[in-house]
């Protein structure tokens, strides 16, 4: 399977603030004692259509049919996996001096193989929307996975005479965004001639054989408050 991170999508939906729920900070908390955490995993799941470049890249079908067992586990421990991936962002975004932080926020999803994306930068919600589908990348490699989506959102706020298309793409704007992530967090650099194809993969992350092991809790994790495959 082809590792690609590029974010080539049809014409977006109008920019928009977000409702409360379609904020991140929201999926970072445990499930209510009160409420059923298939219930909740499912609605995650209807905020990450919302959120999506395409709703259909959000699938389960994937992974488990019929999905109980996945909205369980999703219910009872994503929010810690969101809590990682929030670190991670907050991490990258101290690269930057704080007027040049873009407004941001990340999710984990399960995307569709036929999206053919391990994540995606969506620009036209504020604040803007990564999403990435962490069961792909093994854990120790997560920080170049969100570095690549962060480096489009960076990419798209640079107005310094970068066309719309180099903006969007994996040109000069996400090159230097992208070198500038990977020199302060110690990822590998881009090489200067590195051609914008190459860049789709940069930095090299490496992939989880069993994707859909993850999203059945069967991964191995080391999150705070993760219990052992079967604990």
């Amino acid at each position: 399977m082809v590792w690609t991170m590029d974010r080539d999508r049809p014409t977006p939906a109008p920019e928009s603030a977000l409702q409360p729920l379609h904020r991140a900070e929201v999926w970072q908390q445990p499930v209510a004692t009160d409420l059923d955490p298939q219930l909740w995993a499912t609605q995650y799941l209807g905020v990450l259509r919302d959120l999506a470049v395409q709703p259909s890249w959000i699938s389960l079908a994937h992974i488990a049919d019929p999905p109980g067992e996945v909205l369980l586990w999703m219910g009872q421990h994503l929010y810690r996996v969101n809590q990682r991936l929030n670190e991670i962002l907050a991490d990258l975004l101290d690269c930057f001096a704080p007027a040049q932080q873009p407004n941001v926020q990340i999710l984990a999803a399960p995307l569709a193989p036929q999206a053919k994306v391990d994540g995606f930068c969506n620009d036209r919600t504020q604040p803007i929307t990564l999403m990435v589908d962490p069961g792909r990348i093994v854990p120790a490699d997560w920080p170049g996975l969100v570095a690549h989506e962060l480096a489009h959102a960076i990419a798209q706020g640079r107005r310094d005479g970068a066309s719309e298309s180099d903006r969007e793409g994996h040109s000069e704007p996400f090159r230097r965004a992208i070198a500038h992530l990977c020199l302060a967090q110690d990822l590998p650099l881009p090489a200067p001639q590195l051609e914008a194809a190459a860049l789709r993969y940069w930095p090299p992350c490496r992939r989880n054989p069993q994707p859909e092991q993850f999203w059945l809790g069967l991964g191995n994790l080391d999150l705070p408050g993760q219990s052992a495959p079967g604990g």
